[in-house]
């Protein structure tokens, strides 16, 4: 994920509930899905795995128990609670346009449309070369798409919610539009045992780029690249290439 109000305006500490907001996620089998797909494509258990723009590292958890995997990501906040759940696993502060490694990977993943944080088809190719440099010949990219236009319901009001005795979390946000770019404000409430009530505001925007536009940056990249619909989450999709 790029940076964005987990940095900015002091709001890093959002970072430490983010994994709690998200708790309906399943990682676990949305990396089990992510194994059996790079197996179908060559890569066996053991291979060398890096995931882009990781987050809190949330499906590296379970990634590395098949895989020898690093990661990195744009927010150091994210990065600070994955460092705390991966030790001894390769974890780097860079971006998705402008990252490089020591030597080539056996697979790239960007899952959780990550790639959205990328706003415009300039930007997107810069990171398909970046990735094409980063996968050795024969070796295997999944990026998980966010929403294109027709998929992206503008108006649509959303909430997501975490309650446990000592903690309460409410993220609520109204999607937006604005030339081609999926807006949101998410405000944050934070009811927290003996503290009082907080309130963030975490403002995000991701390209609402067509499916074709990032299979065609990635095949121009150097990749065999095609877009699958059955991805992790619905109405998403995946992303598959291998490196020409």
């Amino acid at each position: 994920m790029s940076d964005n109000a987990y940095e900015a305006g002091g709001y890093a500490e959002l970072a430490g509930y983010y994994d709690r907001l998200y708790w309906w996620k399943d990682y676990r089998a949305e990396s089990e899905r992510v194994r059996d797909v790079l197996r179908r494509e060559g890569v066996a258990d053991g291979g060398r795995v890096l995931d882009a723009a990781c987050g809190t590292g949330a499906h590296l958890v379970h990634l590395r128990e098949w895989f020898d995997v690093a990661g990195f990501d744009g927010s150091l906040s994210m990065l600070a609670v994955a460092m705390d759940k991966l030790p001894g696993v390769r974890l780097w502060d860079a971006e998705l346009t402008e990252f490089s490694v020591r030597e080539p990977f056996d697979a790239v993943v960007c899952l959780f449309s990550s790639i959205g944080y990328l706003l415009d088809e300039a930007s997107l190719r810069a990171s398909a070369a970046r990735f094409a440099a980063a996968v050795r010949p024969g070796g295997v990219v999944l990026v998980e798409p966010w929403f294109t236009p027709e998929a992206w319901h503008d108006g649509r009001p959303s909430v997501q919610t975490y309650d446990s005795e000592d903690l309460k979390l409410v993220r609520a946000t109204v999607a937006q539009t604005h030339r081609g770019v999926s807006v949101m404000d998410m405000h944050w409430l934070v009811v927290e045992r003996g503290q009082p009530v907080r309130h963030y505001v975490d403002h995000h925007e991701l390209w609402l780029c067509p499916h074709e536009v990032l299979v065609s940056a990635f095949q121009d990249a150097g990749f065999d690249a095609r877009f699958e619909p059955d991805g992790l989450m619905d109405g998403r999709g995946l992303l598959i290439g291998r490196r020409t």
